[in-house]
């Protein structure tokens, strides 16, 4: 009983130690707690560019750089990688700590920069260094940091040569990965761009069919993944993992409707195995012809190698002394006849008879086109081009409703330009009004002008979807078709543009003062360079045109 009483006594002492005051649904803890579970950061190119380093050590304390372990399997040779990111420059490394005869080394295997050393190339080198310097049980039997040291000092002298010796190809991939930079200017590429050369490149495949091309805020091109349901394959999750669904050679689409022509994309072709310093004007202009082309393929088929060839330029993949630009000497000759059935309305233009017609129509389909018929009649008495006016948002228009403003980052010169509110645009701006007050009063919080009808109402409430790219008109097919059956008038939607554009360079006397209403760019005339427009002589213009825009009587017949 005394022995008892004394153990007792020591147990009570050694609560009131650990200060084990039970919560009620908790379970006391009379041993140590476990440790916090260490971060592991994702092997993706995509998480570690998006990643950013704390700095703080496990004491508490700012350190100036920092490792970080990745998320991978103890079972395979990338055992012991980590990130280390330095606190002034916030540059990343791949690192690769070791054990080498009881101590411990760290191998820099080498510096992240995205689109050129990511998480392939890094797995490539730790694999070949692996097999150099491990024996059969996976342990380390030879020091590799002297041997990449001197692999490293005869590259030096050799990297310039090597460097552009990578096939057209890597290059592509490369490319891809650096989210398609702008070539004279700081940015990316737009969206529209982004595709066309997407489609070229890597193809009209089960490759591009998992990828969605969007602008952001600043008109920036961007590539995001989806999963292919047709296909039933998941969503990528980055470049890396579609190339490795999709190698060279798989997943070409044979379709009518999507790949007509049956065309194989640079990466799919024999052209793509090629080193990108051997590309010549032969080369690349025979690729192109090798099947029948409409001009404007072939122009953009063209950009497309321009492209790529400065991108590898500015990255430094064709040595210090690179070859002359190939594509400087391809010239196609454009045709008498144009064979595409698109470009027979280039030279064509609407009579004032049509463009009434027009306007009175698209008034009538306003209510069955909601948005879309509005769109069309902004760009019939703006000049704007389609592509524009659908990425015009609410929040562009001024308090008074006197004046819209077009951001740098929808126009096709990239400048910020202006729409004067004149009693036409002041029309469509209160028919838009109309819809929102009537049947389509939960698209008030959409921040666009013209949103589609396409629109998910159970996530109105969300402010992220409601400015979002799926809230948005983009395209006019529906209503213009409709346009098109109802008055038999024939034509396509840039015949308006080019309409206005007739009209205000008749009215205005000059090519320059058009040019201030509709965001032409044209070649350097005398009357471009000397004619320049003040915010008061614009709005004059703009009033002075809206004047051969007045339908409202034929409307109302």
């Amino acid at each position: 009983m005394i022995e008892l009483e004394v153990r007792n006594m020591k147990a009570n002492k050694t609560d009131q130690k650990l200060d084990l005051e039970l919560e009620p649904g908790k379970i006391a803890q009379t041993g140590t707690s476990p440790k916090p579970r260490r971060f592991k950061l994702r092997y993706t190119d995509f998480a570690i560019e998006k990643f950013t380093s704390d700095f703080i050590n496990e004491k508490g304390k700012t350190q100036y750089r920092k490792y970080t372990p990745f998320d991978i399997s103890k079972d395979t040779k990338l055992k012991g990688l980590r990130l280390c990111q330095y606190e002034e420059s916030k540059e990343k490394y791949f690192v690769l700590q070791i054990w080498y005869q009881g101590k411990s080394l760290k191998i820099t295997i080498g510096k992240f920069i995205p689109g050129i050393f990511g998480t392939r190339e890094c797995e490539e080198k730790v694999y070949k260094i692996a097999k150099e310097h491990q024996n059969d049980k996976g342990l380390w039997v030879q020091n590799p940091i002297p041997t990449i040291h001197d692999q490293e000092n005869e590259t030096k002298s050799s990297i310039v040569e090597e460097s552009y010796k990578l096939k057209v190809n890597s290059v592509i991939e490369r490319l891809c990965k650096a989210n398609f930079p702008r070539a004279k200017k700081e940015g990316r590429l737009s969206a529209t761009s982004i595709s066309t050369h997407c489609l070229h490149l890597i193809g009209r495949n089960w490759r591009t069919r998992h990828l969605i091309f969007v602008d952001d805020y600043l008109g920036h091109g961007l590539v995001k993944f989806k999963p292919n349901y047709h296909k039933r394959t998941a969503k990528p999750v980055d470049w890396n993992d579609l190339f490795s669904k999709f190698p060279k050679g798989h997943g070409i689409i044979k379709d009518k409707k999507f790949n007509p022509n049956n065309e194989r994309s640079v990466y799919d072709s024999d052209l793509g195995n090629e080193t990108i310093d051997n590309l010549t004007p032969g080369l690349i202009k025979r690729f192109i012809e090798n099947k029948e082309r409409g001009f404007g393929t072939k122009k953009n088929m063209l950009e497309t190698f321009k492209t790529l060839w400065s991108f590898a330029l500015d990255k430094g993949l064709l040595g210090d002394s690179p070859p002359a630009n190939p594509t400087r000497e391809i010239v196609f000759k454009k045709p008498e006849v144009a064979r595409s059935p698109g470009t027979r309305y280039n030279d064509l233009r609407f009579s004032d008879q049509e463009l009434k017609t027009i306007y009175s129509t698209l008034i009538k389909l306003s209510d069955k086109y909601p948005f879309q018929a509005e769109a069309l009649l902004f760009m019939l008495c703006t000049g704007r081009r389609a592509e524009e006016t659908c990425k015009l948002r609410k929040s562009n228009i001024n308090k008074a409703k006197t004046l819209i403003t077009l951001p740098a980052s929808i126009t096709k010169a990239r400048k910020v330009e202006y729409v004067d509110v004149t009693p036409p645009v002041a029309f469509v701006l209160k028919q838009l009004d109309k819809h929102l007050a009537d049947k389509h009063q939960g698209y008030r919080f959409v921040d666009w002008m013209f949103p589609t009808t396409r629109i998910n109402k159970e996530r109105l409430h969300e402010d992220k979807y409601v400015r979002s790219d799926s809230c948005r008109v983009k395209e006019l097919r529906g209503c213009w078709n409709a346009v098109l059956k109802e008055t038999g008038i024939v034509g396509v939607p840039k015949m308006l543009r080019k309409t206005f554009s007739s009209i205000a360079k008749l009215e205005l006397g000059t090519t320059s003062k058009a040019r201030v209403l509709t965001g032409h760019e044209q070649d350097a005339t005398l009357d471009i360079h000397y004619d320049k427009s003040t915010e008061q002589q614009r709005k004059q213009y703009a009033n002075q045109v809206s004047r051969n825009f007045k339908f409202e009587k034929a409307s109302n017949e």
